[in-house]
């Protein structure tokens, strides 16, 4: 992925010009080995800040498949570290792509309610994304998103200036759920309790952060 240090350079400049991102909690990414970013959905905007301008690595995420049709916007995602899932279903060649990429070493985001919400209040979390942190078994840092929401919104055909932050929280202690079945109950469970890490981490009502 040869481009991806341009793409990102350009990316960086552009959310910052316009969004005026900024990342607490970084002391709580790892430096070297594989991870899962964890993190609330709000907005079109979010791979972006949390992926190419928050972290120092180049991470890959899932998108849905439908995004990787539209002319020239797919290409780019793809290109930098987006693989397609399709939703509403057990998509073996999308974990597959998941586990491969957390094997090489490298970072995965993922959103743990699946869709953007509507609302810009946290949803209800998925309980397919609670399976696949199941079975990776690698450092889970909750991520919350603000303000993407206020700058483009579910429905909204373009953005709006404004600002925005990610804060990443301290790793989720998830052992005592690894050591029970592989089950639809358990992986619930892990969903909810990183959703309840990710909630935790929201800023309070009021202007962003300086």
């Amino acid at each position: 992925m040869s481009s991806f240090p341009k793409l990102r350079f350009f990316t960086t400049w552009l959310v910052e010009l316009l969004f005026h991102t900024r990342a607490y909690g970084a002391e709580n990414i790892p430096d070297t080995g594989p991870f899962v970013v964890v993190s609330n959905h709000a907005s079109f905007l979010d791979p972006y800040l949390i992926g190419y301008t928050s972290l120092k690595r180049q991470v890959g995420f899932m998108a849905k498949v439908e995004l990787f049709r539209i002319p020239l916007f797919g290409p780019i995602i793809r290109s930098l570290g987006a693989f397609p899932v399709t939703r509403g279903g057990r998509d073996q060649e999308a974990i597959r792509q998941f586990h491969d990429f957390l094997y090489s070493g490298k970072p995965l985001v993922i959103f743990v309610e699946g869709t953007r919400t509507l609302t810009g209040e946290p949803q209800q979390p998925k309980k397919g994304s609670g399976m696949l942190l199941y079975n990776a078994r690698v450092p889970v840092i909750p991520a919350y998103i603000d303000g993407t929401f206020r700058c483009w919104p579910k429905g909204k055909l373009l953005p709006r200036p404004g600002p925005t932050s990610v804060t990443y929280g301290p790793p989720v202690s998830l052992d005592d759920l690894y050591v029970r079945k592989p089950e639809k109950s358990t992986y619930a469970q892990i969903a909810e309790r990183v959703m309840k890490h990710i909630s935790h981490l929201k800023p309070p009502p009021g202007p962003l952060k300086a």
